[in-house]
């Protein structure tokens, strides 16, 4: 149903919000049963048949419960962003019917502007004819100001409504998720997440950026990866625009293992997607592109240690700054995944919006050395004859930290995988700023004459060297 301009001089932000509060301490009672429900569960004295029945009965209950906090939890949050908005509009709508009666218009319920102004009386002069003649045309700008307003008003009006009526709706159909919480208290945040990427979508939408079903799949997960990670709602809607990012762009990493990595446990997690042997360099420059865009973040410098470098904005200047070094660096694509992959190597695409991989015949061994070298967008590990190139990824990607070659075999180093994958991003840039025989003139260069300006530049102890 559309919502008319006489709608939204009734609507009340006292009452949406009472409602929230409501919602709130329902759902603050229920987090309060969280020790009955656990102490309920565990009846030692209960044994058998019937003591496992109760207690399966009880976990059901208790994940029941859990998606319920997520349910009120949604609610609140978007009853919460829509007295705000209310708010606002219902100022918007106060200037503009005190303009209207200013000037003698009124604002009809549907939005029309009427003209109530009683007619002039004919001019006794040339001179009053000329006045009469100014005040009309000055009129028709405030008529004018008054129909684009009251469109305005009218839009958001109804993009509040569609947001709301988007989050009650998934919570209606049972779809608002609890983001595997463990606990009541968690949730609550689950339920916050799913608000705030609906919140997020209808955003999307009322900019004309997403058209169609609701956002499922990893365009989803990108908007969750914003929500978890902070991402302000204009930054996203500023790179779909800029970018013309679209579900469909997507579906290249549906082709695509993805490998998953959470190493302090907090839920935010970054992916990594392992390349099919028989990707084209075209496909790799849309998965490493995607990758980056997924990720919403790398997790660069925003966990409290100490960087080389600070850590640069999740944005649409980022991701076209990657696009350019992309093109700059054409040839890791061109010729590179199809050499890594044909010598037996494997390829994942990172966070940061590059190649890693590791593994191959020894023609492929001699493109690696020390604790790795980046080529281009591809950072090879060296780590050489592993048995299974693709496992040794997974658990390269999932640790979180940097692997290097040993006497016994891969093993695990201290230093954080996101300093690291920077460093070499950094070797990437040199790579597209220099070109393929100017990076590798400089490089030898340095060999000859004892400079290390490539590793400075690129971040010695975001490299490891200190």
């Amino acid at each position: 149903m559309t919502v008319g301009y006489d709608d939204v001089r009734k609507w009340d932000a006292g009452a949406v919000d009472a409602a929230a509060t409501e919602l709130r301490g329902r759902r603050d009672k229920l987090i309060g049963l969280q020790d009955e429900l656990d102490d309920a569960r565990r009846l030692p004295d209960w044994h058998g048949a019937a003591g496992e029945g109760a207690r399966t009965s009880l976990g059901v209950t208790r994940n029941n419960a859990e998606i319920l906090v997520a349910e009120l939890s949604a609610v609140e949050r978007a009853l919460l962003t829509a007295s705000d908005d209310v708010t606002t509009l219902r100022n918007r709508v106060a200037d503009n019917d005190s303009l209207a009666q200013t000037y003698q218009f009124s604002i009809a319920a549907d939005g029309a502007i009427v003209d109530i102004a009683p007619a002039d009386p004919p001019p006794r002069s040339r001179f009053e004819a000329e006045e009469q003649a100014e005040a009309q045309r000055y009129r028709l700008t405030i008529r004018k100001q008054l129909e684009q307003e009251t469109k305005a008003i009218l839009t958001t009006a109804n993009n509040i409504d569609a947001a709301l009526a988007r989050v009650m709706q998934l919570a209606l159909d049972r779809k608002i998720s609890d983001h595997d919480a463990t606990t009541l208290a968690g949730a609550l945040k689950g339920g916050e997440i799913d608000a705030k990427v609906a919140e997020m979508e209808q955003a999307l939408r009322d900019a004309g950026l997403l058209t169609g079903p609701p956002a499922s799949g990893h365009y989803r997960q990108w908007l969750e990866n914003a929500v978890r990670r902070g991402v302000p709602i204009d930054t996203i809607t500023k790179m779909a625009a800029d970018h013309h990012i679209t579900p469909e762009d997507f579906a290249i990493l549906d082709r695509m293992e993805e490998i998953r990595e959470d190493e302090d446990g907090d839920g935010i997690f970054k992916s990594y997607f392992l390349m099919p042997t028989d990707f084209s360099g075209d496909d790799a420059v849309k998965a490493v592109r995607m990758t980056y865009i997924l990720n919403a973040g790398t997790d660069y410098g925003t966990e409290g240690e100490t960087t080389d470098f600070t850590p640069t904005p999740y944005g649409s200047e980022e991701l076209q700054r990657i696009t350019d070094r992309q093109r700059d660096n054409s040839f890791s694509y061109d010729d590179d995944v199809g050499f890594v992959h044909d010598n037996g190597g494997r390829l994942v695409t990172t966070p940061n919006g590059m190649m890693m991989g590791l593994g191959g015949n020894l023609i492929q061994d001699a493109f690696s050395q020390r604790g790795g070298t980046t080529w281009g967008d591809t950072f090879m590990l060296n780590i050489d004859d592993p048995q299974d190139p693709a496992q040794q990824l997974r658990e390269v990607a999932t640790s979180g930290h940097a692997w290097y070659e040993g006497d016994d075999g891969a093993y695990q180093g201290n230093l954080d995988m996101d300093r690291l994958l920077h460093h070499e991003e950094r070797h990437s840039q040199q790579w597209a700023e220099e070109g393929y025989t100017g990076f590798l003139a400089s490089y030898a260069w340095e060999k000859v004459t004892g400079g290390n300006k490539t590793e400075e530049d690129a971040g010695l102890s975001d490299g490891g060297y200190r």
